[in-house]
């Protein structure tokens, strides 16, 4: 449903995960040898840094988006344990992206905006404000696509952002992030595990929402085939961890 493990595809993974970070790095070596002077390597370089984020969202919007269900008549989530299961699901899936959005709005301030009273606080009355209106937001069928959307794009600038520090050796303030709960040299892995985060929840509010579920208020359990999706989420994401963990070894 979600990825066809063709060999095509995990040849294409491999050459992805493992020889491009190394491919990256000696482009990396190639230019610091002949750093005063212009060379193509640096721009392949620069460049470089792009290709993974990209990668990595058109093959969310293709796969892992526009999801469909086939509808057996199982087990049934009803009454109470439905309410509960729609409210953690939207309650987490709304904090995870709006938490997502304030770390990429924090480090964009702290590069470009020196003045500290424009460092944010991570306010909790704020965060279910912004919370609540993200819940509702979601109900719609076709504003959840487009806030979709919008958390991709917020992956590629966080990676952005995090490719500038590096080329430009910016020494980050760990504090910046959540007050030291996230170290920022692990900056990359935390931006994909909101994403993750956020892909799996968004799976299973697609799944709650689907078609006439929610107004009928009653949800088959998930079965088997249901649950592989998540699985492979789990794995393409651990193959741009790998990624990550050469590209930065």
């Amino acid at each position: 449903m979600i990825i066809n493990f063709s060999l095509a595809r995990l040849t294409l993974i491999f050459l992805l995960v493992v020889l491009f970070p190394l491919v990256q790095n000696q482009w990396l070596n190639l230019y610091l040898f002949n750093i005063n002077n212009f060379t193509i390597y640096k721009t392949l370089y620069f460049f470089s840094g792009l290709i993974c984020p990209i990668l990595v969202c058109i093959n969310s919007l293709n796969i892992f988006t526009y999801y469909k269900f086939s509808i057996k008549k199982n087990t049934q989530i009803t009454g109470l344990s439905l309410l509960l299961t729609t409210v953690t699901v939207l309650i987490s899936l709304s904090t995870i992206i709006f938490s997502y959005f304030f770390i990429n709005l924090k480090i964009f301030l702290y590069l470009f905006i020196s003045d500290n009273k424009y460092f944010l606080n991570y306010d909790i009355e704020k965060v279910i404000f912004f919370v609540v209106i993200l819940s509702i937001f979601l109900i719609f069928k076709k504003i959840k696509f487009i806030i979709k959307k919008i958390v991709l794009l917020n992956f590629i600038m966080i990676s952005v952002l995090i490719w500038y520090i590096k080329i430009n050796n910016i020494i980050f303030d760990n504090s910046i992030i959540f007050k030291n709960i996230f170290k920022f040299e692990n900056i990359n892995f935390i931006n994909l595990i909101f994403l993750l985060s956020a892909e799996i929840l968004f799976y299973l509010w697609s799944y709650i929402s689907y078609e006439s579920y929610l107004s009928d208020w009653s949800v088959p359990i998930l079965h088997k085939n249901q649950i592989i999706p998540i699985l492979k989420i789990v794995i393409f994401y651990l193959f741009i961890f790998l990624y990550y963990s050469i590209l930065y070894n």
